[in-house]
């Protein structure tokens, strides 16, 4: 018995060091990451002000006085990142419910493997049929020119994100201990008000941690996005406007760019500060887990 629990404690210890030394590893390749980014944009950070960049609306490097600006790209990734999430956080939460608490065995064993299937599908099929499907469904039933938008590519986005939030949200689900349901039905509650108040609280910090995972892949989707939200160089008034997200921006430019220009630098300088949105993103739902953490705590 006392060598079972020796082995036992040295195969923890194995596997928090390992843990601990992947965690400090991918920490500095994050920080390595902007640190090449930093300098591979730093001649753009001194020639034209943070503020300048970040609040310019035209972007025309390659022009006789080079302008960079890309707070038209600023605006038109929140709105088609945001706007995939508005469509899909209620909808994956709800799926996420019924497949952990309501769905029958064999419905429930029959879609989780198609979410995985949806998750490995290339972006550019989801691009492709969004620009077959979707954009003509546009054309056609609202007589427009054309039916690209952030608002189509907000719906394609969210279908792409949506897997991710339904698998994760459910997974937090299921680990919350079977002894809280066991309590609930035993008090006599109903069981939609048990999910309601006693599952969902609990289960917060994870699906939380889905809506992180699902908005790092809208905000840094670009095929679809590219082929969807009309890529214009221009600040958009609205949702269903048509713009330029910074994915879509670097994409385009990149291969065009050449290296040691400031239009090459301004590429890097958009991606850098595309990492610091999601980085931000990251930092403000950790602080909501950690409060909802504690609120839960207290409950």
């Amino acid at each position: 018995m006392f060598i079972k629990t020796r082995d036992k404690s040295i195969a923890e210890k194995l596997i928090v060091a390992a843990l601990t030394t992947s965690a400090i590893i991918f920490g500095f390749m994050l920080i390595a990451i902007l640190l090449f980014m930093l300098q591979e944009s730093w001649a753009v950070w001194s020639e034209i002000s943070v503020w300048s960049f970040l609040s310019g609306t035209d972007w025309r490097p390659v022009a006789a006085v080079p302008q960079l600006g890309i707070a038209a790209m600023i605006a038109s990734t929140l709105w088609v990142a945001g706007g995939s999430l508005l469509i899909a956080a209620p909808l994956g939460f709800g799926s996420a419910v019924f497949l952990a608490e309501f769905a029958p065995f064999w419905l429930a064993a029959v879609l989780r493997p198609v979410l995985n299937i949806l998750t490995g599908i290339p972006s550019v099929v989801y691009g492709f049929l969004g620009a077959a499907v979707l954009v003509r469904y546009f054309e056609s039933s609202f007589d427009l020119a054309t039916g690209e938008s952030l608002f189509a590519a907000s719906l394609v986005l969210a279908i792409m994100i949506l897997p991710y939030i339904i698998s994760n949200s459910e997974s937090s689900l299921r680990s919350v201990p079977l002894e809280y349901r066991h309590a609930g039905l035993a008090l006599g509650v109903s069981r939609p008000y048990m999910v309601w108040r006693i599952l969902l609280p609990l289960a917060g910090k994870g699906m939380l941690g889905a809506l992180v995972l699902a908005l790092g892949r809208a905000l840094g989707e670009t095929m679809a996005v590219l082929m969807l939200a009309g890529n214009i160089l221009l600040f958009p008034s609205s949702w269903f406007s048509q713009g330029e997200p910074l994915p879509a921006l670097i994409a385009l430019e990149l291969g065009s760019a050449t290296p040691g220009t400031l239009h090459y630098q301004g590429l890097f300088a958009a991606g850098f500060v595309l990492l610091l949105i999601v980085i931000a993103i990251n930092i403000l739902i950790h602080a909501l887990q950690h409060k909802l953490k504690n609120e839960v705590s207290r409950f």
